[in-house]
């Protein structure tokens, strides 16, 4: 007698052997001629009931294992033709129109951005009970909308092999007072955001009434603004919105927390320079560091103690300060050494976050806040240290810092306007701009880390000639006297400064190979990787006909 599980089993298996036989009929799999025969071979001995149902004793382990890649492959064509990504962005973009198209044609009209009209809308003296009473429907809907339609929109992006994907992370969305796209629409063709309401669904639990308030607008009015750049019809869109899969799925989010604790240990140690086994270990130990001189006096690497990079402060001040805030105060605690101990945890799984959806979907991640950045180098530097412990890592430049190279800010093309990186797009113009531009991009993006990993002038030097490369080129664009959207191609350049980040091999490594990883994403093993320079370097030449790009884009300039 079979078992409910093994019947199961039989029928899963019959179902992905009639697939790859109708897909292997329609033409839509065709076999190398080396795998042919056999494969015909075994088909020639399957045989099939009266209802046209496979006779699993005919079906040999050939065709059973094709059939399960088969099938795979059958759900993602499914999936995709179910529905569109321009209609998934449309259907989104009409949800959150319908019920905040008012408040934007005020914040238009006015000139103003969407944390103003947020904040005078929150915290002002009219009532808001009409606004915190809709909060719960709206995530609801959207929970719903994106259980349905998410895999589909990341089926569509992961498909995309020709294009350069920029995967937004740092933060819950770009910053409201400028649009990233115009910082770096010329140099990516699609730069995927999070939902902002799913990324912080469980902020408004603990959040006040006034809080809730001011984000649901924030939120809302912010999304509204790239609507035009997210529906506007396109071979690759400019914008593309849709959750993070990892914040959606409990089981994934706890994983990416898991891959988050490791780091956060790991970080620890630096701070304190002592070794902790375990988070309960971690906590224990900031518990029992219950003064601000307590904290101070355990730290060995106070600048690896970050709350922001914008903070100038000493570092007793910055700690009383963060045991005052919002954000300590929802969290339960102020207690500095807790706080201490912990900050690393919140900004690490976001790294690993933004890292499995990056490697997912083919894309390069994207960080828009300074402090985020700097978390996300020393995710990599810890990864590249505990991959290679042998190796000393203070001679390797994880990070290629381009702002730094003349002492000086660089020009570089970063605020177009919407309307003219659309016209851009639908001109073909950017073509011709990308030609120009390509040299100088390109030595950026796929400059090898073993081309200079023993001194910062050399690091510089080779940076250096393919940015000046890329000045020279935006020299010739200029000279074009260009005129889009109404504006001249020179108003659109900006002084500022531009980070490239790479991992020691040039990919992600996520700390050390665990079981939990595994589930998320195929990961390289530890144990599979090269283990001495010359074999890296020998793997690195084998990539070369790959495409490659950076592992890490921040896009900064002065207003």
């Amino acid at each position: 007698m079979k078992s409910k599980e093994e019947k199961e089993y039989e029928e899963r298996v019959k179902r992905r052997v009639l697939i790859l036989k109708d897909l292997i009929e329609e033409g839509k799999i065709i076999f190398a001629e080396n795998m042919r025969n056999d494969l015909e071979e075994s088909f020639s001995k399957a045989r099939y009931d009266e209802n046209g149902e496979p006779d699993l004793s005919t079906i040999d382990g050939r065709i059973r294992s094709m059939a399960l890649a088969t099938e795979h492959f059958d759900h993602r064509i499914k999936m995709k033709s179910a529905i569109s990504l321009q209609q998934i962005q449309e259907s989104y973009f009409s949800q959150i129109d319908a019920n905040f198209n008012h408040f934007y044609e005020i914040m238009i009209d006015q000139n103003v951005s969407p944390h103003q009209v947020a904040k005078i809308i929150a915290y002002g003296k009219q009532s808001i009970d009409h606004l915190n009473e809709v909060i719960e429907p709206i995530l609801k809907d959207l929970e719903e909308f994106w259980g349905l339609v998410a895999e589909s929109g990341y089926l569509h992006l992961e498909d995309e092999y020709d294009s350069i994907k920029a995967v937004f992370g740092g933060d819950l969305f770009p910053a409201n007072d400028e649009n990233i796209a115009s910082k770096c629409g010329i140099y990516t063709d699609t730069i995927i955001l999070p939902c902002p309401f799913i990324r912080s669904r469980h902020m408004f639990e603990i959040w006040t009434k006034e809080q809730r308030v001011y984000f649901l607008l924030k939120h809302a009015l912010n999304i509204l603004q790239y609507k035009e750049l997210a529906l506007t019809e396109l071979n690759k869109p400019i914008v593309v919105i849709l959750p993070d899969k990892e914040m959606m799925d409990e089981f994934a989010y706890e994983n990416i927390s898991k891959l988050g604790e490791k780091d956060t240990l790991y970080h620890a140690q630096k701070v304190f320079d002592r070794k902790f086994e375990s988070m309960e270990e971690l906590i224990e130990f900031g518990k029992s560091l219950d003064t601000i001189e307590k904290v101070t006096n355990e730290i060995k690497d106070p600048k690896r103690v970050l709350f922001d990079t914008e903070f100038k402060e000493s570092l007793e001040i910055q700690i009383k300060n963060q045991m005052k805030s919002d954000t300590t105060k929802a969290f339960g605690t102020d207690n500095p050494g807790v706080i201490v101990s912990m900050m690393g945890y919140g900004r690490m799984s976001i790294c690993n976050e933004l890292l499995v959806k990056s490697s997912k979907i083919g894309g390069i991640p994207l960080i828009d806040a300074p402090t985020s950045w700097e978390y996300f180098k020393w995710k990599l530097e810890y990864d590249s240290e505990r991959t290679y412990p042998e190796l000393d890592f203070t001679k390797m430049h994880i990070v290629k810092g381009l702002n730094g190279l003349d002492n000086t800010y660089l020009q570089w093309i970063g605020k177009i306007p919407p309307k003219g990186l659309i016209e851009l797009r639908k001109n073909g113009a950017i073509n011709e701009i990308r030609g120009i531009l390509s040299k100088g991009i390109e030595e950026l993006v796929t400059a090898n880390e073993f081309d200079f990993n023993n001194t910062t002038n050399t690091v510089f030097n080779n940076l250096n000639v393919a940015f000046n490369q890329h000045q020279e080129n935006i020299k010739k664009l200029i000279n074009k006297k260009w005129k889009i959207a109404g504006k001249e191609f020179g108003s659109w350049l900006v002084m500022g400064s531009v980070e490239i980040a790479s991992a020691c091999l040039g990919t992600p490594l996520y700390g050390v190979s665990t079981v939990v990883l595994n589930q998320i994403i195929d990961a390289p093993k530890i144990k599979d990787l090269p283990k001495t320079i010359e074999k890296m370097k020998q793997a690195d030449i084998e990539r070369q006909n790959l495409k490659k790009s950076p592992l890490g884009l921040m896009f900064n300039f002065k207003q």
